[in-house]
């Protein structure tokens, strides 16, 4: 026979073991779950724009075989802008809709027609068709329109995903978006360096035609990888979505954990220390709260931000940089896309930016922005043309502009996420970026492609001669 009192130590020294033993290995598989949750949240981002950034770093590669010739990045441009009446009618549904509007179904759209869209530009991107009097690229161009639809989207719904989880998780998002810009980059640096401009001279005659380097591999193969990333994204989303990854992670906003508390009821008297401990480690919510003034003033400053470094200066970027040498373009090309992921990195450590720091940031950007725009404007023999000086001076204009564009963007964000009480303040973020690239695609097109106030620079040409 086993006395009480036996019994009642043992019952003692189980619960001591639950409360002390438990808790500590709990935490252990919390911690996994909360860097799990992290990298599936970045992932999943990666589907965002890495489609069209990896498009515009090959565009050295396929400017060459394309009858738009340089004029593709305008027209590019143009698709983006024109793809922007998608955002808008999901504007317009989320109002319409209030509290029913889903942006899950949106998220699952814009990822497999993403895959999709990525596999039929690998295999018909080079294909023209003869309409309007002359070939144009109507398979690049249509596959440029679908993506841009989905990647104006995707700026909306991705950010109004962010407000189920905590605020640090919207590192993850920005994480995410860096890496659609750096990887393109580290995948056109295994292609070697082509599209570099070889000038052959036409038989006895003193004109020279340009031929060109040939890469490692070919864009096909460049938009199967992005493809495959697109379905990584894919993958991640599932798992976050019909897994319990979030839960285990305790990674949800607070809203969110209401909505989980009141459809399922997973939690133990024993697991009580262990969600001291998650609670006191994981809270995100601010005691700061954010005026209605600063708020609008915020989402204005990202609307110039977006409309200068998404709207208006990609469409120069061969205006600006072509008269420094096909070599600076390509450099250009390799090095920009690492500034978003350095801005990210600093945010990391500079989390709160002051609202007058953000306002100075802005102003200084345009006025880097101005002096590319005179750049361009002075095509093709601006200052410096043909040196390399030039070249060193353009792409660290360019660069520094693009740094600071990307802590203006992941500064605002994280001030609204954490600051705003009101939980669409995310979709109006992630609108007002959208919003800024329309207002800068649009005069843009027309300035390069109707009014001719730009001039391109074309290969194997003489240009500057004092």
């Amino acid at each position: 026979m086993v006395s009480n009192t036996e019994i009642n130590a043992n019952d003692a020294e189980n619960k001591i073991y639950r409360n002390t033993i438990g808790p500590v290995k709990e935490f252990t598989s919390v911690r996994w779950a909360q860097t799990a949750c992290f990298v599936l949240i970045a992932i999943m981002n990666l589907s965002a724009w890495i489609d069209l950034q990896g498009l515009f770093v090959e565009i050295p590669l396929i400017i060459p075989h394309t009858p738009e010739g340089w004029t593709l990045p305008s027209i590019a441009a143009i698709c983006i802008c024109a793809a922007n009446i998608v955002p808008a009618i999901v504007v317009i549904l989320r109002w319409w809709q209030g509290k029913k509007f889903s942006e899950i179904p949106y998220i699952y759209l814009i990822i497999i027609v993403g895959v999709i869209a990525c596999f039929v530009l690998a295999l018909f991107w080079q294909r023209t068709i003869f309409i309007f009097g002359r070939e144009r690229s109507i398979w690049l161009l249509s596959c440029i329109f679908i993506l841009s639809m989905l990647d104006c989207t995707s700026s909306l719904v991705f950010f109004d995903y962010m407000k189920r989880f905590r605020a640090q998780y919207l590192q993850a998002a920005f994480l995410g978006e860096a890496l659609t810009s750096a990887i393109p980059t580290i995948l056109i640096l295994a292609q070697g360096v082509a599209g570099e401009t070889i000038c052959i001279q036409t038989g006895n005659s003193t004109i020279f035609e340009p031929t060109y380097t040939q890469p490692r591999f070919s864009v096909r193969i460049f938009m199967f990888c992005i493809a495959g990333i697109i379905v990584a994204s894919l993958i991640a989303f599932i798992l976050l979505r019909w897994t319990n990854i979030v839960t285990l992670a305790d990674a949800a906003d607070v809203d969110e954990r209401k909505k989980i508390k009141s459809n399922t009821d997973i939690v133990h008297e024993e697991s009580e220390p262990m969600v001291t401990i998650v609670k006191s480690q994981t809270s995100s919510k601010s005691t700061k709260t954010m005026s209605k003034r600063v708020f609008r003033l915020l989402l204005v400053i990202n609307t110039i931000n977006s409309t200068i470094a998404y709207g208006c200066l990609p469409s120069l970027s061969t205006y600006a940089l072509l008269p420094f040498g096909q070599t600076a373009f390509y450099y250009w090309s390799v090095t920009i896309p690492i500034a978003y992921p350095l801005s990210l990195i600093l945010s990391l450590f500079w989390k709160s930016v002051s609202t007058n720091m953000i306002i100075f940031q802005s102003i200084f950007n345009a006025f880097l922005s101005a002096l590319i725009f005179i750049i361009a404007k002075q095509s093709p023999c601006p200052w410096l043309a043909d040196t390399t000086q030039g070249a060193l001076m353009i792409i660290t204009i360019w660069f520094i502009m693009s740094f600071i564009s990307g802590i203006l963007r992941i500064a605002i964000g994280n001030r609204i996420k954490s600051e705003w009480i009101d939980e669409k303040g995310m979709f109006y973020y992630g609108a007002t970026v959208q919003l800024g690239l329309l207002l800068g695609t649009i005069p843009i097109y027309f300035l390069i492609n109707v009014f001719n106030l730009f001039i391109d620079r074309q290969p194997c040409q003489t240009y500057c001669i004092s």
